[in-house]
């Protein structure tokens, strides 16, 4: 197939470091972008073709597997031990890799949602110990799809910690004032009790006078009479 839309289109992709195209493949891209004249092709057709052909390229090499690379790189290497045998320690190393950076990105998006829960309770002037912190950032959801979406989780988490804080602070302070009611309470009753009983007394010394004076004036009365 030698026609002006190939060539220019091949010549394009060469320089862009894309080649191995077939003649089918040249057909397959005219036909994507509507050129039905090969000889005069327009220039945004050919551009439309150049980037078909690299997003055709790039498919191919996505569908290639993991395994097909290794073994590629095998026969490039020419090893002396088996090829089983290395396609085995490269999975091992592979995984060993995919924990370990699975294990730092744990740490480190732990780390920053402590600093987010940090820096959002520095906003809202609440005051935390690092253990607290630990905690809120243990509770706050990291798999959302966006940065907004956790600040938003981080703010719950803070909003319900001062909400349990504020509803136990109420607690204690009920449970204080109870105490302090029943202690009036029943200070109230010993007052009442010590009054009650000082005024039994006092009705007694009262009562002894009364008979006291009463006598005396008897017997004063009963010595006039005498005389």
């Amino acid at each position: 197939m030698s026609n002006k839309f190939t060539n220019n289109v091949r010549t394009r992709l060469y320089k862009q470091g894309y080649q191995g195209f077939t003649k089918d493949d040249f057909t397959d891209a005219a036909i994507a972008v509507n050129c039905d004249n090969l000889d005069e092709p327009t220039k945004e057709q050919m551009n439309q073709a150049v980037d078909y052909l690299k997003q055709k390229s790039m498919s191919r090499l996505a569908v290639v597997s993991p395994t097909e690379q290794l073994l590629e790189e095998l026969v490039q290497e020419t090893p002396e031990e088996p090829v089983e045998n290395i396609i085995e320690e490269r999975k091992e190393e592979s995984t060993q890799e995919t924990t370990q950076s699975g294990q730092l990105a744990t740490t480190d998006a732990a780390t920053d949602v402590g600093q987010l829960v940090t820096s959002k309770a520095n906003e809202m002037g609440v005051v935390l110990s690092e253990q607290q912190i630990n905690d809120i950032a243990d509770s706050v959801d990291t798999s959302a799809d966006t940065f907004d979406e956790i600040l938003d989780h981080v703010e719950q988490a803070l909003l319900a910690y001062a909400d349990h804080s504020a509803d136990s602070v109420d607690a204690k302070i009920d449970q204080t004032l109870d105490r302090v009611q029943q202690r009036v309470i029943y200070r109230h009753e010993q007052s009442r009790e010590h009054l009650a009983q000082k005024l039994t007394k006092l009705g007694a010394v009262l009562e002894s006078s009364r008979n006291q004076t009463k006598s005396q004036l008897t017997s004063i009365l009963a010595r006039l009479k005498t005389v």
